[in-house]
Order: structure tokens, then sequence, then C-alpha cells
């Protein structure tokens, strides 16, 4: 027989990926499909279902001519996709209204409705997360409010990932990473608690969320009317599969609490695995869902802090007047150019807050300390340090500040860059390991479907078989000492964007 494969697919905010590997992690091919988000109104983020599930067609059938496999050499199939946001369909699968994205702030005044009332402090011993505008929790009550014609056609409440594998099974149902992010699920007892309903004012819609499965199980099999659409063979297993960021984490091979889960691509999501969950509202300080391995907690910090920010200053400042350059030479240019400079000729500090952070609350992006002195040089160094200041803030939030003994995963665009890679290792002050791949989130679900489909015995031997390391950069200990200072400066910018932002 051919050599077998296994298929990942993510259903990201910005487009749909569908990536093929071999048993033994190396990825094969990657085909991906953009689809523009429909915005109707302002803060509404939405996109057809059915046009999604088309894109999806297309990107797996790419894939696995690009990869040169059939479908019968296809072990399993796996899918993992942004969380939270609400795919509503009736009880044969029609939509019933378009697919809301995990970007969408219709409900946001919900939410602080359920902060200032106390519902989110009684619900938290449950949920151990705080409410946020597109999660269920809060855009179900949207929708009784504000359109209940279409909960009333409504049979079941999907997550987009959730309509994908009913496309291709015929079946209904969710998993549990996804469904812990709901603010819907009780994580002590892994289950939707009719008392969370209760609480939000909701108590007839617990009957539209679907059955709940382990991510790494057999959700279903690739139906008849799937296989005639993507090419794959009916019968094929289809794990129930993850979360976006559970992928990632098990397909950089984290395993235990001391190891950290760094993603640093448009966003800069920073993870970690916890055998406990905080319970106290008052202590709330990260967000807590289910870890990808039962029996685990996952904690996150997550904030639009990353390479989006580096983007826009290449855009904006560096491309124009550098047509005939493409994209990659130009970020290879600013690569050697941030090599060249020592850190100590500048003391320029960019807070990375163009798309938004959570501290200060309502700051924005900035450079502090330029001069005449200052070369644009200088102030780019500033944004690749500033995203990496942000990432330490951050950590710091999941773990304290004595990183002694941790162990680094890193992936995401800057993980791309040795330059880059370099200094976080120096800003963390511990080695950062890459991780050999890039689509990282569709390997961590092909991975799922390998341990559903028997392919792996088990999540150890799936992370021993697959999860294939890059390089290993280590601290530089001249510099480390000189980031230790430059991350002094960049917590007192944060402080002065503290008092600026007061009325």
């Amino acid at each position: 027989m051919a050599d077998r494969v296994l298929i990942g697919i993510d259903n990201g905010g910005s487009e749909t990926k569908c990536a093929v590997f071999s048993l033994d992690g190396r990825e094969l091919a990657v085909a991906s499909r953009r689809l523009p988000i429909e915005v109707p109104h302002p803060g509404w983020s939405e996109r057809d279902a059915k046009r999604v599930w088309e894109m999806n067609v297309e990107a797996i059938r790419e894939a696995l001519s690009s990869a040169k496999v059939t479908g019968e050499q296809v072990a399993g199939v796996g899918l993992t996709g942004y969380g939270n946001g609400v795919c509503l369909v009736d009880e044969n699968g029609e939509p019933t209204y378009k697919a809301v994205v995990s970007t969408d702030e219709r409900a946001d005044d919900i939410c602080s409705e359920f902060a200032e009332t106390g519902v989110e402090r009684a619900i938290y011993p449950m949920t151990c997360q705080s409410t946020w505008a597109a999660q269920p929790a809060a855009m179900l009550v949207w929708f009784k409010r504000n359109m209940p014609e279409v909960l009333e056609r409504t049979r079941w409440c999907l997550g987009i990932k959730d309509y994908i594998r009913f496309r291709l099974t015929g079946t209904f149902t969710t998993e549990m990473t996804e469904a812990s992010s709901t603010c819907l699920l009780n994580l002590h007892t892994r289950s939707f608690d009719p008392a969370i309903f209760e609480a939000l004012g909701i108590p007839e819609l617990h009957r539209i969320m679907p059955p709940v499965c382990e991510s790494c199980s057999a959700a279903g099999t690739i139906s008849a009317e799937g296989a005639k659409e993507t090419g794959l063979v009916e019968g094929t297993p289809v794990a129930a599969g993850y979360f976006d960021i559970d992928a990632a984490e098990f397909a950089s091979g984290v395993a235990d609490t001391e190891t950290l889960c760094l993603i640093a691509g448009t966003w800069s999501i920073n993870e970690r695995l916890a055998l406990e969950a905080n319970t106290d509202y008052d202590k709330n300080k990260n967000t807590v869902t289910l870890g990808y391995r039962p029996g685990f907690f996952n904690v996150e910090e997550s904030w639009p802090t990353s390479a989006s920010n580096f983007d826009w200053f290449v855009s904006n400042l560096l491309a124009p007047g550098e047509e005939s350059v493409s994209r990659s030479d130009l970020y290879a240019k600013c690569n050697a150019a941030v090599a060249a400079l020592d850190p100590n000729e500048s003391d320029v500090v960019f807070v990375p807050y163009l798309y938004g952070a959570s501290y200060p609350s309502g700051a924005d992006a900035c450079f502090m300390g330029l001069t005449s002195y200052t070369t644009r040089e200088h102030m780019l160094l500033a944004v690749y340090e500033g995203v990496c200041f942000s990432t330490l803030w951050n950590v710091h939030q999941l773990v304290g500040k004595d990183l002694t003994g941790r162990h680094v995963r890193l992936s995401g665009g800057v993980a791309k860059s040795h330059e880059w890679t370099q200094i976080m290792a120096d800003v963390l002050g511990v080695p950062v390991e890459t991780l050999a791949n890039t689509e990282l989130s569709a390997q961590g679900a092909a991975m799922s479907a390998g341990v559903a489909a028997g392919v792996y015995s088990d999540f150890d031997d799936a992370i021993a078989q697959a999860v294939r390391l890059g390089e290993t950069v280590n601290p530089r200990p001249e510099r480390v000492e000189t980031y230790r200072r430059k991350f002094a400066r960049y917590e007192r910018a944060l402080e002065a964007l503290a008092v600026f932002g007061k009325e």
C-alpha cells in the first residue's frame, strides 16, 4: 500500500488551509483559500457558511493533488479553527444565519452587563473565564434579544469547524477544547451546564448545544456526500479536533507544565498547560480553557501585539520607495539591518499596540525616546524588540518573572526570522526552540486524527513520531543584561501610557 498520510484542516479568521502530513510529521503540501469577512454593521464579522464549506472543498482537493496522494492514502482527517463565534443551523444542517466570526463585537455591551450585574462572577467558578463579545455565551443572548426568529429556526449551535465536520460526516458534534472556551461549559464536569444557561437568562437554549466529543476521538467518518465533494474516501475517520491554540500546542510538543508555547504570528499567543484552574473571580488574570490533553487545563495570555505591528511598519515606513523589492527580499533586508545594530546604541521604545492590548486599557501604540540621532533602522530594531518585550510581559502574567528551568517552543512569523528569534531568546533569557513546520494548527489537527485512527497509540506517541523541531537559539549573556535594562524602560513606557490615557 502507498504511504499513508494525515490531513489537518484549519479554518482561521483570515483563511482556510488544508495541509497534508506524512506520519512522521513532514509537511507535504498546503493549500489555502481566503474568503473576505462581511461587515454589514460596525463591529460585526460574518461569512456565508456554505461559501466557507466550498473553500474547504477546494483546499482539500488542491492539497491532495499537490501532495500527489489519493483519498485512499488518507488515514484520518482532523479539524481545527478559530474558537467561538457561532454557526447556527437547523435540524438538517442548513444555516439559519451567517457564520459569525470570532472577531465580532456586536455583543460587547452584553459582556459589560454580565460584569456589572454579577452574572460573570456567578458563573466564573464553573467557567474559569471572563466573557467576551464573540463567545457563544454572549452571542446567544444577543440573538435572543435582537433576532429571536433566528433561534426559533435553530437546532444546533456549532463552531465553524463543527459545521465543516458536519459537511464531511453528516454528524452534529463539537469537541472539548473549543467547547471549554464558550463560557457555557463547566470545566470541571466537562459538560454544558444548565446552571450557566440559567444564570445567563437563556435556559431554553441549552437544548441547541451539540454532543461534546473528546478531541482525539473519532467524531464520525467521511460520508458518501463528503467523499463525492472532496475526493476523500467514504469511511475515513474524522477526529473531533481542536481549538487552534490547542492544536498548535500539541504540534509544538508541549507535554508538561514547565514548557511554554509561544506563537508569535499576527497575534502574540502565549500558553502553558496547568493541572489546576483558578476559580476565584477576584484572582482572574489569564484565560483558562481545557488543555489538549485530558487532565490538564490550558492557561493563555494573548494580545494582538506581534508580527502584525511589524507588517504595518514595513508597509507604511519601509515599502514606499521599494516597489521593485519583493516582500521576502524586504524582510531579508530588515533582518540584516537589525542584525547589524548594537542594541546598546539606541533606547528607542516601541509599544506594539497598533491593534489593541489589555494593559494599560485603551492605550495606543507609540514610539518613545526619538532623538535627532534616531534612524529608520533604530526604529525597526525597536519594533523587533517591542514585540519581544510584549511577549515577556505576557509570559510574566502566565508564570511570574522567574523563568529558570522553563523550556520555550516558538512558532509563527517571528520564528521564521533567526534574528528575531535571537532577540526573543535574549529578552526571555532562556533557550528558544523553533519548529520545523509552519502550519502548526493544521498539524495538531492531523495529529489528533492520527490518535483517533490508531496511527499513534496516544498523545506522547504522536509527539515522538510527528513533532519536528527546528533550530535552538541560546541567549547571549551580554545581550540578556542589555535587554533587562531595556525591558525596564519598556515597562516605564507602559506606565507612562497609563497616565497618558487617563482623562
